[in-house]
C-alpha cells in the first residue's frame, strides 16, 4: 500500500479490481474542502485508458 501523492509514470496499481499501469497523474492545489486531489490516467491489459479522481493522502494498492 503506498499513498496516491508517492505515485509516478509506469507505477502498476490495481484500481476497480484490474492491474493498471499509471500514464500520467496531475496534481491540484487545496481547495475549498481542505484536500488536494490528482486526476490519474491509466492504461488496462487491453490498452483502454481509465481516468481516476483520487485524494493525494487516500492509500493505494500496487501490485
Amino acid at each position: 500500500m503506498t499513498i496516491v501523492a508517492e505515485l509516478k509514470k509506469g507505477d502498476k496499481v490495481i484500481l476497480d479490481g484490474e492491474v493498471l499501469i499509471v500514464e500520467n497523474i496531475e496534481f491540484s492545489k487545496i481547495g475549498k474542502m481542505g484536500k488536494s486531489k490528482c486526476r490519474l490516467e491509466a492504461l488496462n491489459s487491453k490498452k483502454e485508458k481509465k481516468v481516476f479522481i483520487l485524494q493525494t493522502d487516500q492509500e493505494i494498492e500496487l501490485q
